[in-house]
Formats: structure tokens, C-alpha cells, sequence
């Protein structure tokens, strides 16, 4: 039902009234705040960046430096960058110069630069190429506490840490020998470019841009990533394009809820060609243990409860 002109006035009053009642209570709160500072003159001091009057701070010679929206503009932005610490296997981690959102990024080589500065306290293992930025540092696992503390002093980024969990359970494989990658850490770009080459026409053409970007994304890291997409954004497609390019390389498990068992198994019959219906084992009781079979097969999907029950036996097979 349509509203009457004089409802609409009445609306539009209030609306007037409230934003007036709102104005005077936000000017007694200002008010209120510069009294109080009068009262205390060290107010300022103890926190110089937060102004009661609204007006802007001066700037500490020690902040990032901040930059200008224009000439005839008074937003300022300060530059700022993410740096993101990530393992390398197996003694090492990179750190990575990426934007941060709502800052401005003086750039990538700009930020390697400044980055090399921070840490030139401590001795760099080399660089490496990394997902979206390019170039990234890699340093020592026994040199993490120094770097860490050097990016802390710094206050031009943010930092992005190792989960402690990850940080411990390395520590904890190394000194018992178990933490010892076939692969390396890192792929570069043209590595990468040669594995795309052996992937097959039909399954190319059906990645959309971004799964492509994820497939380069895991590529980098010899696979080792975790595909955390919502339902129905094509991950089973992602981890098969992946999985297609170790195939021939050794056993490829494939691990699902039991409901659904035969789903992975008629996706890699679709999309990998190279792989036969013979060559997909498909593991429902003990009786389909693979290890009964002649010749173990290129693929086994197993539900969780299953690989739970026979795990031993599947991790003795080579």
C-alpha cells in the first residue's frame, strides 16, 4: 500500500530529528574529551595518534612513510606490506612480500629491497619463485626466531608466521629422521609450464581461470597444498589435474567418505585417459585390500573408516 504524502513528510521529520539529536550528542562527546584534556595535558602524549579535536597527527619519522592520494587531495595512505613465512622442505622458509588491503604496496622489488635491509642481520640460503609475487627469500629453519624478531622491529609490514603446530611437528620429524621431502619446495615458473605441457587437452580446457591458478598454485609446491574451496567450485577436478601428473610416479590414494566411493572413481575415468577402469581399485572390506592383489594398481580409493583399518598394510607397499 503506497504511503500518503503527509506519512512521508512525518517520516522525512523524523529522520531530520534524529540525525540533529545525533549531531549534539557526538559535539558533546568531543566536548567532553577536550575538557578532559585540559585537565590533563599529558593525555596527548601517551597515545600521540589519537587526536580527540579530529584533526591529524603529526607523523612519526619512525612510521612508514605515507603517501598522497593527490595534489589537491588530504587522504593519505600509509605503505604497508604483508610478509608471509611458509615452510620449505626440509630445512628452510621463504618470506614473501605481498599486498596488505587498505595499504599502499610500494611494490614487490621495492619490498624484497626493504626486506633485505630488515634482515641483513641474518644470512639468506637464496631465492626462489613463489605464487603471485615472483621472487621470495628463503632462510634457514635454525635462523626463524632472528628473522622473526628483525620483522617484528620493523613497522612498515604485518607479519603472516609459521603456525606454531607446523613449527613443532618439524622440529620434532627432524630429530627423528622422518622429515626428509623426495621433492623440492618450490617449482619455478618454467618447471612448472613443462607440467602443464603432459596435461591433457580435454581437462585444460575445462579448468576455469581460477582453478588454473590454483592447479599453478600447487604445481609450485610439488602438490603439497590443500584445496579448501566451497561445495561446487570443481576441487575433485582440481586434485585430479594434480594427481595426473604423479600417476606414473607410484600409487595415488584417494580417500572419501564410503557414500561416496564411486564418485572419485568415475571422475578419473573421465578425465585421465592414461589411466584404464582395470587400473582404479576400489577398496569397500578387508577382502579388497590391495595388498591380495597380483599387481598393485595405480589408484585406490578407500573410504576413511577402511583406510583406518588398514592402514599398516598400505603403507608397507612401495
Amino acid at each position: 500500500m503506497p504511503i500518503t504524502e503527509e506519512q512521508r513528510q512525518r517520516a522525512e521529520a523524523n529522520r531530520l530529528a534524529a540525525l540533529a539529536k545525533r549531531k549534539v550528542f557526538s559535539e558533546s562527546i568531543i566536548n567532553q574529551q577536550k575538557q578532559q584534556q585540559k585537565q590533563n595535558p599529558w593525555r596527548l602524549f601517551k597515545c600521540r595518534k589519537l587526536c580527540s579535536d579530529l584533526t591529524p597527527c603529526t607523523h612519526d619519522p619512525r612510521s612508514p612513510p605515507l603517501i598522497s592520494d593527490g595534489p589537491d587531495s588530504g587522504t593519505q595512505f600509509v605503505e604497508k606490506f604483508l610478509v608471509g613465512l611458509e615452510i620449505c622442505p626440509p630445512d628452510s622458509f621463504s618470506v614473501t612480500p605481498k599486498a596488505l588491503q587498505g595499504f599502499s604496496c610500494p611494490g614487490v622489488e621495492e619490498c624484497l629491497k626493504r626486506l633485505a635491509d630488515c634482515l641483513s642481520n641474518v644470512m639468506p640460503s637464496h631465492y626462489t619463485q613463489n605464487h603471485g609475487v615472483g621472487k621470495a627469500c628463503v632462510y634457514k629453519l635454525r635462523d626463524y626466531d632472528a628473522v622473526l624478531n628483525s620483522l617484528k622491529n620493523y613497522k612498515g609490514v604485518e607479519i603472516e608466521k609459521i603456525p606454531f603446530g607446523t613449527l613443532n611437528v618439524i622440529h620434532r620429524l627432524s630429530h627423528l629422521g622422518w622429515w626428509a621431502p623426495c621433492r623440492l619446495a618450490h617449482l619455478t615458473d618454467e618447471e612448472v609450464d613443462e607440467l602443464f605441457a603432459k596435461l591433457p587437452r580435454k581437462l585444460l580446457d575445462a579448468l576455469l581461470p581460477f582453478q588454473v591458478d590454483d592447479l599453478r598454485f600447487g604445481l609450485q609446491r610439488a602438490s603439497r597444498c590443500l584445496i579448501a574451496d566451497e561445495m561446487g567450485l570443481g576441487k575433485t577436478l582440481q586434485a585430479i589435474a594434480i594427481a595426473g601428473y604423479y600417476v606414473d610416479e607410484g600409487p595415488i590414494l584417494v580417500a572419501c567418505p564410503a557414500v561416496l566411493l564411486f564418485s572419485p572413481a568415475k571422475e578419473l575415468e573421465r578425465w585421465l585417459s592414461s589411466c584404464l577402469p582395470s587400473e582404479i581399485h576400489l577398496v569397500f572390506g578387508h577382502r579388497d585390500n590391495p595388498e591380495y592383489l597380483p599387481r598393485y594398481p595405480r589408484i585406490v580409493v578407500i573410504s576413511y573408516k577402511m583406510l583406518h583399518h588398514l592402514q599398516k598394510s598400505i603403507l608397507v607397499q612401495e
